[in-house]
């Protein structure tokens, strides 16, 4: 368009959102694919062949503790995007080589046209003194990327946003179509990425500031979006996993595995309020819809807080090695709710479990901005606060009857005065949705654990298809364990 900047003239994120500004004043133009058949066509292994070489780094020369090594056009990464690097005010292109790759059983012959651009890139560093570099970082597809600490595996993804992820609009999956990159310089712990969202409805202008480590390994993201014309629902710090069964699932597949997920549950923070947890759980063909109002957030993540490799058995996939993820908000989370979407899934390869923030007021034009911040920690489990934490959910019919017993187990916390001897908290349940009968609510030490054990069971009529559940664990009426939420569907 004339008179928009370009992708050369940006230097810092300030004029990346002039950028994103002037483009959200415009129709969006989509990306056109133009990878050749050869490279579109290539299955997974086809496309594993193609390896970047470890001597081209970008930043391998030493300078700082950071470099970066770029993935190849192929399979179902067939957007192409461009890369540049920002050092002392000026910016200078990457450019796609073929030399950069080894091709292996993959190489084209040599009347394919060769693709211009790349199609992600990933970020390593070493993680001690002593150790050999270590990759920590990935931005690949759309607004995609993924982080893990060197304790742990890749797992959840986060995106830069969702859009119309539910509702009455098709779904939008906005890119990341230009990076820049800061040179590192020496003794530098830290590693800055600017990104340049493009969609239908949207443009936005990011800033990563990423830092590895053992465990969590954090991103600050700074971000100012543009909406382009108004959408349903907007997510913001939106977190893409996967949840097939676990112990609370019923019927189970028939798989040697006694669960398969990256995450288990949903924890959410706010001001004067327990802290919620929301096991996971899916019902075949059914989408399973919830939003948490808060106004005064202090946090969410979903987290995998089962790290018992008995209850996976998996040698390869480690999902008992999976990172969670935490988002602490920094500026721009006002009033709004954190949504939940947990889709029905027959198999672990895709993600089926969304969550995010979404504010109660957006932008009515392209002229008014958007502008959150916020830090995420991929770590493999939050200090524990002063609340027990549930620790497993399980549920079942009640022995010789159809009532439906749940049993919710916590881990063991120091009361604050300590409690006398036989003591048990009380146990207070509600139940809203539908008709039910609640026949029992009790609670009960678990000797094998050292914490509490809580039970109820529920008397659920035919006509009954929907149940919303909230436990709270108590002492003298206030509580001593999170608020322990489920969704219980026919």
């Amino acid at each position: 368009m004339p008179g928009q900047m370009s992708p050369n003239e940006v230097t810092d994120f300030d004029s990346l959102v002039r950028l994103a500004q002037s483009m959200a004043q415009s129709p969006h133009v989509p990306r056109e694919v133009t990878l050749d058949p050869f490279f579109k066509n290539l299955d997974y292994d086809g496309h594993r062949q193609i390896q970047f070489r470890q001597d081209r780094s970008l930043f391998k020369d030493g300078r700082g503790s950071f470099i970066v090594e770029f993935f190849h056009p192929g399979w179902m990464f067939q957007k192409e995007i461009r890369c540049f690097v920002t050092d002392d005010g000026t910016t200078t292109p990457v450019a796609f080589d073929s030399s950069m790759f080894k091709y292996g059983d993959s190489k084209p012959p040599e009347s394919v046209p060769l693709p211009t651009g790349f199609s992600g890139f990933r970020i390593a560093t070493p993680l001690s003194p002593t150790s050999t570099r270590q990759e920590f970082m990935v931005f690949m597809g759309a607004s995609y990327f993924r982080a893990s600490p060197k304790a742990l595996n890749y797992g959840i993804s986060g995106r830069g946003i969702a859009v119309n992820t539910i509702g009455s609009q098709p779904e939008e999956f906005p890119d990341f179509r230009t990076f820049w990159m800061e040179s590192p310089q020496p003794g530098e712990t830290e590693f800055q990425v600017l990104a340049l969202l493009d969609g239908p409805s949207i443009t936005g202008a990011y800033q990563f500031t990423v830092k590895p480590g053992q465990t969590p390994s954090s991103s600050v993201v700074s971000a100012t979006l543009f909406l382009r014309k108004p959408v349903e629902m907007l997510g913001i710090a939106p977190f893409s996993s996967m949840f097939w069964f676990g112990e609370n699932s019923h019927p189970r597949p028939y798989d040697f595995r006694p669960e398969v997920h990256d995450s288990d549950g949903l924890e959410i923070e706010m001001e004067g309020a327990p802290t919620l947890w929301r096991p996971l759980d899916i019902t075949p063909g059914q989408t399973r819809l919830s939003f948490f109002q808060v106004n005064q957030l202090k946090g969410f993540g979903m987290a995998e807080r089962d790290r018992e490799f008995r209850n996976f058995e998996d040698l390869e996939a480690k999902y008992h090695r999976r990172p969670g993820t935490w988002v602490t908000p920094i500026a721009g989370f006002g009033e709004g709710s954190v949504a939940l979407i947990e889709l029905s899934t027959g198999e672990e390869t895709w993600d089926n479990i969304v969550s995010f923030w979404q504010p109660k007021h957006l932008p009515s034009t392209p002229d008014e901005p958007l502008h959150v911040e916020y830090r995420i920690d991929w770590l493999e489990d939050r200090p524990a606060g002063d609340l027990a934490r549930v620790t497993a959910t399980r549920r079942g019919f009640a022995t010789e009857t159809v009532d439906h017993l749940y049993v919710i187990d916590y881990a063991p916390i120091e009361l604050t005065p300590p409690a006398p001897d036989g003591w048990v908290p009380e146990v207070e349940l509600k139940v809203t949705g539908g008709e039910v009968t609640i026949l029992d609510q009790r609670a009960m030490l678990n000797p094998e654990t050292g914490g509490w054990r809580a039970f109820f069971r529920l008397d659920v009529p035919d006509e009954t298809q929907l149940l919303e559940m909230s436990l709270d664990v108590l002492r003298d009426e206030k509580p001593v364990a999170e608020r322990w939420l489920y969704q219980w569907r026919r």
